[in-house]
Parts: C-alpha cells; structure tokens; sequence
C-alpha cells in the first residue's frame, strides 16, 4: 500500500488528515487497494514519461484520489452482478463530479492535481469519455496517466459483475481493443509507456494485490 503522503508540493494541494481518516474508515478495501494500485501504477508510468520523482510522486498522490467520488455513492450500483440500467449508468458517471467537489472542499486547488485525477480520468483521448468530453492533450495529463492505470486494474481484478483477468489479457485489451476498450482512447504516448514498461507493471501490481 502506497504511503497518503505526498512526497512534497503546493501545501493548497494537500488534503486535511481528516479527509483521509473518514476515507480510511469508509472505503470498503477492495476500492482503497484498487486506489493504491492505480498511485503506483501511476508513479511509475509518469517515470517512464520522463517526469523527476517529485513530480511522479505527485500525481501518485493524486491519483489515490481518483475514486473519491465513489465513498459518495451507493455501494449496490457499483457491486450490481445484472447490466446497469440507463439511470444507474447515469449515477455512476456521477462519481466523477462527486469526488472533485469532495476534494475542493477538503481544501483541494480546484485546478491542482488531485481535483483533475478526480474529475477527469474517465476522459477519452478521441473525445467519447465523460464528465466533458475533453480530448488528446485538452485532458490534464495526471488524468491521462491515471485512465490507463485505472482500466488496468480493474480488468485485472475479480468484481461480483466479472472474473479477474491476467496480465496477458489485460495488456492485449489495452493495446488491441476488445470492442469496449479501445487504443483510441488513451493517449498515445501513454500507451507507449504502458507497452515498454508492462512487464514491470505486472511485477508491481502482483505484490500489491496479495498483500
């Protein structure tokens, strides 16, 4: 599990302890792995990008955050085994607005890291994702890593609606497309990353997973 604490940054970009001792009593476990996970993956994708460890950790940091939204919401949509109807689709993609008003007012910049790993991460490179449908590079990059750290993991991990999947599956659904997931909606140079360092990724989220 990641440490909560940013390895530095603006002191308006962190958030108050209490913030993280509610998120902490709250989260069920599987979502506080889930974002832990996607922090690392994170760190280590922004590496490879080129960015310092002050900057990488920064938007880990961030990206710990990018389900916030989600301790606002109803477990049962999320855990639901049956197809969503188009009002639970609906309340679902929710979870983004949710978490950046949450973070704001935990004290957030509105335009720092954090709030953008919130609020956008569902974003699309080619335009089709929500809240706003921003694409390519109008997406905060934090947001762009975290998309692909996120689909990651949760098409490794079993949920009530779906099985787990390996490594090898995951990285050709990522790469190749499966219909649902597309190579078009993640930054191209991201995925390169993703593709150069999958085999690092693998060996970093397996420790995490059964810890």
């Amino acid at each position: 599990m990641i440490d909560q604490q940013p390895a530095s940054g603006d002191i308006g970009d962190m958030p108050s302890p209490a913030l993280f001792t509610a998120l902490r009593q709250t989260t069920d476990e599987p979502l506080f792995h889930h974002e832990a996970k996607v922090g690392l993956i994170t760190h280590l994708l922004a590496t490879a990008l080129g960015h310092d460890n002050e900057s990488a950790a920064e938007m880990a940091y961030a990206a710990t955050m990018h389900d916030v939204g989600r301790h606002s919401m109803s477990d049962e949509t999320f855990a639901k085994c049956d197809p969503l109807t188009d009002d639970e689709i609906a309340e679902l993609r929710r979870h983004t607005g949710y978490g950046a008003m949450l973070l704001e007012k935990a004290g957030f910049d509105p335009d720092g890291l954090a709030v953008q790993a919130a609020l956008h991460h569902h974003e699309r490179y080619d335009g089709t994702g929500y809240p706003t449908g921003i694409s390519g590079e109008a997406i905060p990059l934090v947001a762009r890593l975290v998309a692909v750290a996120d689909v990651y993991d949760a098409l490794r991990a079993a949920r009530p609606y779906k099985p787990a999947f390996d490594h090898a599956e995951v990285c050709r659904i990522i790469l190749e497309g499966d219909g649902r997931c597309l190579p078009g909606h993640f930054d191209p140079v991201v995925l390169q990353a993703f593709r150069d360092n999958s085999d690092a990724i693998r060996r970093l989220w397996e420790p995490v997973a059964e810890a």
